[in-house]
């Protein structure tokens, strides 16, 4: 229903005929595609949602061309999370929204909460009015093992090859990634492919982790150097991004935060600290597994996972945290719509998959997820 150069924005026809008067708009990581939150009806967070009366908006990211060398962050600031929720408040012609973000679109969601504090002034006027992260890192001094591959050599290596390409190749990604957990992502299959003949049986969540994108030079470079390297987003207003000074601290809406025991990607314990940044009411909640299966997580019957859930304070640290947070079996998407469903309004006529001001501009999963 909307579509710029840098994402489109898919809105799922309803499966009620009532949603909660506050959209949901997911702001997914441009590292990987979309459909890690929709691959089947089973494991669909997507589907879960919308059975669960809410309207649903996500993000679908234009895979970069080396045409598009100097976007930069501030542009997926401004263009991608904006627009996304922009497009989500004009289609329903509501004022607020629940913003998600996950992993890397769970940083931009966070720069763009302190960005939005900033520019609206009035906490009431900000356009999203309680948000959810999920797995996602905004102190980067300890940032799980990829931090093998960061100092100022590796950097500076790096900014130069994508330098001459214009991007850096998700696929070189997605090798690093596998290199970190190669027992599990790479000798398991020379086992029993190479070694014993075996054919793989088909997993939709490999096909997907091997649907790489690209990053755009300028955008990734600066996200490594200013993140990564100098930890600046949790140094107050030492990044200023779309004309605003960018401070966790202005951030006051309330906040449910979600992270993986098992995760290689963003450690919990260091996705945890966003707690001591953000000084709004916060839940925070560990679930059993890693980076994606933490998240893609349905509820079953018996259960296969558990979680830890409670209420985080500023000046917690995650083992005071840990020690009074309760333990649940099952997932915690019952806990989130325990949380969220008395914040999200009452329940209006659902709104039509497109609409006059917001047509179907192509049929889900939309053009932009389809490019290699």
């Amino acid at each position: 229903v909307f579509r710029n150069r840098l994402l489109e924005v898919i809105h799922y026809a309803p499966t009620t005929d009532k949603v909660h008067a506050m959209p949901v708009v997911i702001v997914t990581p441009w590292i990987n595609k979309f459909y890690i939150l929709d691959l089947n009806p089973k494991k669909s967070l997507v589907k879960y949602l919308t059975d669960q009366g809410f309207a649903v908006f996500i993000t679908s990211w234009k895979n970069p061309t080396p045409e598009m060398r100097d976007v930069t962050f501030e542009d997926y600031l401004v263009e991608g999370v904006n627009a996304a929720i922009e497009a989500a408040r004009g289609f329903a012609g509501v004022e607020q929204v629940h913003a998600v973000g996950y992993c890397i679109g769970g940083t931009a969601l966070s720069t763009w909460m302190a960005w939005a504090n900033r520019k609206y002034g009035d906490v009431d006027k900000v356009p999203v009015a309680h948000w959810t992260l999920l797995t996602t890192l905004v102190d980067f001094s300890r940032p799980g093992d990829i931090e093998v591959f960061i100092d100022e050599g590796s950097v500076r290596w790096l900014t130069q090859a994508m330098q001459g390409k214009g991007f850096l190749d998700g696929k070189e990604m997605a090798a690093a990634f596998r290199l970190l957990r190669s027992n599990s992502l790479i000798w398991q299959y020379v086992v029993h492919g190479y070694l014993y003949g075996e054919t793989p049986p088909p997993f939709d969540v490999l096909y997907w982790n091997m649907d790489t994108t690209r990053m755009p030079f300028a955008m990734h470079a600066w996200y490594l150097r200013e993140l990564y390297l100098h930890n600046n987003l949790i140094r107050g207003d030492a990044l200023t991004l779309g004309g605003q000074p960018i401070d966790l601290g202005r951030i006051r809406q309330p906040l449910y935060a979600v992270t993986a025991e098992d995760d290689h990607i963003a450690p919990w314990q260091q996705c945890f600290r966003i707690c001591n940044h953000v000084p709004a009411e916060k839940r925070f909640v560990l679930s059993s597994s890693g980076h994606i299966l933490g998240i893609v997580n349905p509820p079953v019957s018996p259960p296969k996972r558990s979680y830890h859930a409670g209420v985080a304070h500023r000046r917690d640290r995650f083992q005071q945290w840990q020690a009074r947070a309760e333990e649940h079996a099952g997932s915690w998407w019952e806990d989130w719509m325990a949380w969220l469903k008395p914040q999200a309004g009452p329940l209006v006529d659902a709104w039509p998959a497109a609409t006059k001001q917001y047509p179907n501009l192509a049929d889900a999963p939309g053009t932009y997820v389809l490019e290699t």
